[in-house]
Parts: structure tokens; sequence; C-alpha cells
């Protein structure tokens, strides 16, 4: 990789297998960093915009921004909070408890979750009588998440990192790292931690979004700067082999438009059933549906454009009828289509987000105001756009007394659907 500046750098190599076979399918343009939320003092002063552009390689088959952008800027100082959202918090209770019937956890095992948040998913183990630790870069969440009772580091995962928790702590039962794998650039830092803190039973897992459902349902507005790598469950297998590793488990999830759960054991763990039938599938699927192949990507590349299209002509529409137009979710997904497809405060007056801490800001890019749900009553929208289409059942239900009033909803993922 060639540095440029402190700010990022080109991608040259494929991060897993080193190829350098990549091949661009979906360039986004100039996008702002998601999380850099604005001041009303900021609004004057130029804003960072870096490219956000997708590449295939051509010898493994991930897919994999064209840039790093430094992750001191992006983790630092996070906005997004895991626990604002009920659906994510059922979700956390879920895994738990899977993990601590299925692993037969006691007290006396420790359950390391990496990029932690506010300690939402540890929250949810902690009910299960084990010892829990997190580890998130964020310093304003770490300190939330230690205020609410979940002890956690402000640092990055590496070696150094997982030293020092073992020293103190001992080795872990399981190493979770839920929407953070996709985020690491240099993965052998990372891989090693694991490697050291880990017992040799134990079971490392991670989520990320599946680049299957990325491709099927057009999710475009998934892919920011943080989010560097976008799996398949080929190049994953491929991976953990080269770190004396191997995924025993897959589970397909509904969350975030659609993940995996990938669980993995050391290869020295001989006890732990590997279920090759899960895997299998997922492979022989992959290839079938041409996941393998660069024709696929380009022809999602002519879809997300017929998307940007079609939202403006229908949003256009709307407001040349005197209709008012809101969103909701000051969300990543959410600042990457606005910005993408050129929707500005012309189209939208106010994004309403539950995250106290984005209220009385201002989205980057767009610089639509970041309002509280009072705006609903006091504004009386017409419509609603929900940048957080994800969590769609959820935003509907507590807005139920604007639907009853006769407000209507905006999806714009997979394709425009009014309810």
């Amino acid at each position: 990789m060639e540095k440029l500046s402190n700010t990022y750098r080109i991608v040259e190599k494929c991060r897993i297998c080193g190829g350098t076979s990549l091949v661009p399918y979906l360039d986004l343009g100039l996008i702002p960093l998601v999380n850099n939320y604005l001041k009303s003092s900021d609004l004057g002063k130029e804003e960072i915009k870096l490219p956000l552009k997708i590449l295939y390689c051509a010898q493994c088959s991930l897919s994999e921004l064209s840039i790093v952008v430094n992750p001191e800027i992006l983790y630092r100082n996070y906005f997004y909070r895991s626990s604002v959202s009920r659906t994510f918090r059922d979700h956390c209770f879920a895994f738990a408890e899977e993990c601590a019937k299925r692993f037969n956890l006691t007290k006396d095992d420790l359950i390391v979750d990496i990029a932690s948040n506010d300690g939402c998913t540890l929250k949810e183990f902690k009910k299960f009588g084990v010892r829990v630790l997190g580890v998130d870069p964020a310093i304003n969440l770490a300190k939330i998440a230690n205020a609410e009772g979940i002890e956690t580091l402000a640092e990055f995962w590496n070696e150094e990192t997982a030293k020092m928790i073992l020293n103190k702590f001992g080795k872990a039962s399981i190493i979770n790292a839920m929407n953070v794998f996709a985020h690491v650039d240099d993965l052998n830092p990372f891989l090693e931690g694991i490697q050291i803190l880990l017992k040799d039973d134990g079971v490392f897992t991670i989520e990320v979004p599946y680049l299957l459902n990325f491709i099927n349902k057009k999710e475009f507005d998934t892919s920011y700067h943080e989010h560097l790598s976008y799996f398949l469950v080929r190049p994953l297998t491929y991976l953990f082999k080269k770190y004396g590793m191997e995924i025993f488990d897959i589970k397909k999830l509904t969350i975030h438009g659609g993940s995996i759960r990938v669980y993995i054991k050391k290869e020295i763990n001989k006890t732990t059933k590997v279920d090759t039938d899960s895997i299998k599938w997922l492979l022989e699927l992959e290839k079938d549906l041409g996941l393998h192949t660069i024709l696929v990507y380009l022809n999602f590349s002519h879809n997300v454009r017929r998307i940007k299209d079609e939202l403006l002509a229908f949003l256009k529409l709307l407001k040349d009828r005197g209709k008012i137009i809101m969103a909701y979710g000051a969300s990543a997904k959410g600042t990457v289509l606005l910005n993408y497809c050129g929707i500005g405060k012309d189209y939208i007056d106010y994004i309403i987000d539950d995250t106290p801490e984005k209220q009385g800001y201002f989205a980057p890019g767009t610089h639509i105001p970041i309002v509280d749900s009072s705006y609903l009553k006091s504004k009386k929208p017409d419509y609603l756009l929900l940048l957080a289409w994800n969590f769609a059942e959820e935003l509907i239900v507590k807005t139920q007394d604007y639907k009853n009033s006769g407000g209507r909803y905006i999806i714009p993922i997979p394709d425009i659907m009014v309810i």
C-alpha cells in the first residue's frame, strides 16, 4: 500500500490472499466519513470526503475498499451506540443465551467482546453469570460502558492488548468480534491476538455482513469507509486456515440486512465437531450464484445506479406536489445513501434519530439537521424516508401515532417501497 497522507492509503493487494488482480465494480464517488456529525460551527468549514470504491479480488473472491482510512480518525470518538436499537439488544441476548447453553458456560468463563461499543452484547452475557470484558478504541463509549458496570478497555485489538488481558484476567473461553472483523485492515495482529488469548478449546466468533445479501438485496449503502472487507465464506475459509484455525459452524442471520455468524476454533482443538454441511452448502451456493466471478458484481453496480435514479425521481415528484419529507435514522448507511444519491436539504427537512449524542448535530455531507422524535408531531411530515431500513419494523412500531395519523414510510432498499 502506498501512503498518501495521515488520512488514508490506497489498497494495492488483497488483504487475505495477497493477490493483485483487483477489479473495481462499485464507485459511489466522494463520500464523507459517516460518523463525522457536524456542529453548527462546523458548517462553514471544509469537510473531509474520500473515494468510496469497492474492488473484487479475482483470486479469492474478497471484496474490499480501494482505500483504508486511518483508524485513529474513525474510531477514537464514535457516535453509534448499539444499545439504542431494541432489535439489536434482542439479537445480542439470543446470541448470549445460545453460547451459554451450547458451550456450557460457567462463572469461571471469561467472555471478551472486541469492539464492544457501549457494552450492549456483554450486558446480555453477564445475565448468565460469566465474567465479561470489553475492548473498544472509542474513549467515549468505553466510558459509558464502564459507568454501566461493563469493564471495558479503550484500546484497539492486537497482540499487545491480548497479552495485557491475558496477564490480568487469564485466557478467554469465547472471544466475540461482532460487526468489527470487516473493519480490520491488517488481520495479522488481530488474529495473532486471538491465538494468544483464546483457550485451546475456546471459541472465536465473528459476525459480518454477508456479501451474498449485499449483492442480491442491492445493499450498496452498507458500504462505507469503516467497512474495509465484504466477505463470502470462500475467502474466510482460506484466511483462518492460514492462521492455524478453522470454521466449525456458520449461521445465516437476518440482522443488518443479512449477516453470517462464523464460529472458529483452533485446529489443535479436535473435540469440537465441524459442521461441514453448513460450510459446504454456502460455498456451493456462492459458486452457483456466480459470486466467484466478476459479472455478477458489474450487474450489481448497474442496479445501484438505477436505485439512485428512481429514488431521486420519486422524491422530486413528492416535493413538486408540496409534500413534507423527513428521514428516520441518522445512520451510517443513511449518510452513504443521501450523499451518493444527492439527496440534501432541498428534499429532506430533518433527520430523526433516537441517539441523544446525535441530536442537535448535522448529517455529514448533506448538513440536514438531526432532531428527536418530537418533530414528528410538531412538523407533521407526509413521508418518512427510513434510512435505517434494516430496523424498519421496529421504527414503524415506534412511530405508531405518526402512522395512525396518515403518515407514510419510504423504504429505499432493495427497491423503493411505500408503506
